[in-house]
């Protein structure tokens, strides 16, 4: 039987996995085709995210400290369980290494300009992957502290942000006409994805609390992208922020606050935040991935599963010849993620009523 975890812990692995790469750039998707009102997309985006959430959370309790390569195979047998967790777990090991790959370029094109793709790729992925060989307890407990380092200065900078602004810039927030909605939900879908991890970390039969939970959190990434998208287009307008990819770096860039002395300049202080943050998204993508792995091949030792995904990872991230191809890259997996983060918990929370359903009837 596994250690249990606490509720707070789950939702903090939920909380550091979806708030990575796609920060800096959902104010410009949202922007495109949300306009000053596509806030709402935002909201109903985690709305979504939520229900679907609490499908999983639904299943994980409902078999206790059984995670979903232990608990589909009741519900689906042995042979659909493959067929959809091994595209599951390839599907994470690509977003882990593009994502290396694209937070690297970004940090080439804003800081480090002549460091190789390489040299800033392989220190992440292999502390990340180290870090993968620790028990679930340890990386509980990253995910904690370091989740709260992200809530708190995130929100301090981001407000801080947003009072450099100008008010005029996000009217009118009521605007909602013009708003691509389907277009925009679409575009922002990657950002809010992250419930992929929830079905293999073990639950206890708590669901009324880890439920609670976990909505909270789902409120608080809400929260914080709201946030995020207003405190760009305060600063730089509606017009300007679309012609920037990374956004948030953009606007972070034009802030100098004097009165702040040796923070006055936010980009070191966000850079910082950001790197911790994704650091968590690569450490529990491909956490994933190794922990399907070796359940489905049954390997007996971790460390050497950890060792073959690390090597695939370090490929994949170098393989992209251009920035523009490997974000093209994540493009196209971003909605097979969609898919499966949608898909994926309507197929077990279904499945698992209708076993309920049975073994009520019998």
């Amino acid at each position: 039987m596994k250690s249990p975890l606490t509720s707070r812990q789950i939702s903090y692995f939920l909380f550091v996995i979806t708030m990575g790469y796609a920060v800096i750039s959902i104010p410009k998707n949202v922007a495109d085709k949300g306009g000053t009102g596509g806030w709402i997309v935002i909201v109903v985006g985690i709305l979504i995210t939520i229900i679907f959430g609490y499908m999983f959370v639904y299943v994980g309790t409902t078999f206790p400290n059984k995670t979903i390569d232990e608990y589909m195979p009741l519900l689906t047998g042995k042979i659909i369980t493959y067929v959809i967790l091994i595209p599951f777990a390839i599907y994470t090991l690509l977003v882990c290494a593009l994502i290396t790959r694209l937070t690297c370029e970004t940090i080439k094109i804003t800081m480090l300009i002549n460091t190789p793709i390489w040299a800033l790729s392989l220190p992440l992925l292999i502390i990340s992957f180290y870090s993968m060989t620790k028990s679930l307890q340890t990386l509980a407990r990253i995910a904690e502290i370091f989740g709260m380092i992200v809530i708190v200065f995130g929100i301090l900078i981001f407000i801080t942000i947003f009072t450099q602004g100008e008010i005029i810039n996000i009217k009118p927030l009521f605007e909602f006409s013009e708003i691509d909605f389907f277009g925009t939900l679409l575009v922002i879908g990657f950002s809010l994805t992250g419930l992929e991890i929830l079905p293999v970390i073990p639950m206890t039969s708590n669901k009324k609390e880890i439920s609670k939970n976990v909505i909270f959190i789902q409120l608080i990434i809400g929260f914080m992208y709201i946030l995020i998208v207003e405190c760009c287009i305060s600063v730089m307008g509606v017009d300007s922020i679309i012609h920037y990819d990374e956004t948030l770096f953009a606007t972070i860039r034009r802030i100098e606050i004097i009165d702040l002395q040796f923070l006055k300049r936010l980009d070191g202080v966000f850079l910082i935040v950001w790197l911790l943050s994704l650091y968590c998204t690569v450490l529990f993508e491909g956490y994933i991935t190794v922990y399907l792995f070796t359940k489905l091949f049954k390997f007996k030792n971790k460390k050497i599963m950890v060792l073959i995904v690390l090597i695939f990872s370090i490929f994949i991230c170098l393989a992209p010849s251009s920035l523009l191809k490997a974000k093209s890259i994540l493009d196209s997996i971003g909605y097979i993620g969609i898919g499966i983060n949608l898909g994926l918990p309507l197929l077990v929370f279904s499945l698992t009523l209708l076993r309920k359903k049975s073994t009520y009837n019998k």
